[in-house]
């Protein structure tokens, strides 16, 4: 009877072990379950800003060693052409133009290629979405994938300077088109920003062809 009764309770105590493991179980499945929800909604929140602070950084350091490299002025790129005393022309050199264009595109696809593949750290606070403790707890290590493709263009604008003078500014646009991934994102960015490379002051009047704000340099 004394023996019977030990066996029931062991086998109780049994039970109640294997109902406290699997609710254990049960609990850290849910709380993965929930901690990768929260990195989900994360990285569509976050992936798309720090994609594009990555590539902002890597064209302006682009651009930046392309100019000190190639040492180009407002004279290398452009010629103001006069006739009787007035602008007649303003031409660009189209080999010096390629030049920038090329040097500025291959130091950006160098950059992107070099963060191809790579790990940031974020705090654990900040996916929980409360901004107090945003930068809060152990740092989690996320693994994103990061490519993308770039071009560039000269273009012009002309501003009024004064009386009979105009200014000429010569600015390089880039357009980055970025595919940013991780385990649970993936999306194409496609962005353009423009760096000013020379600008000068024009004396005279700017023929009409080249009127208007802004006008593509050929």
């Amino acid at each position: 009877m004394v023996s019977a009764r030990i066996k029931h309770r062991r086998l109780r105590q049994k039970h109640r072990r294997l109902l406290r493991l699997a609710l254990t179980v049960l609990l850290l499945f849910g709380a993965v379950r929930s901690f990768e929800g929260q990195i989900s909604a994360f990285s569509e929140r976050y992936f798309p800003t720090f994609a594009r602070q990555v590539t902002t950084r890597c064209v302006t350091e682009a651009v930046e060693e392309a100019l000190d490299d190639l040492q180009l002025s407002y004279g290398d790129i452009a010629a103001v052409r006069y006739s009787e005393g007035e602008v007649c022309a303003i031409e660009t050199d189209a080999a010096a133009v390629n030049r920038l264009k090329n040097c500025v595109v291959k130091k950006a696809e160098e950059k992107a290629e070099k963060i191809h593949n790579s790990v940031m750290h974020v705090p654990l606070g900040a996916f929980t979405g409360l901004t107090l403790i945003a930068n809060c707890g152990p740092q989690i290590p996320l693994t994103y994938c990061l490519t993308g493709s770039f071009s560039a263009e000269l273009v012009s604008s002309f501003a009024s300077a004064g009386m009979n003078q105009t200014v000429h500014r010569i600015r390089l646009e880039i357009t980055a088109t970025v595919i940013t991934a991780s385990v649970d994102f993936e999306e194409t960015l496609t962005y353009t920003t423009d760096y000013e490379v020379a600008q000068s002051v024009i004396a005279g009047r700017i023929p009409q062809s080249y009127g208007g704000r802004v006008a593509a340099v050929r």
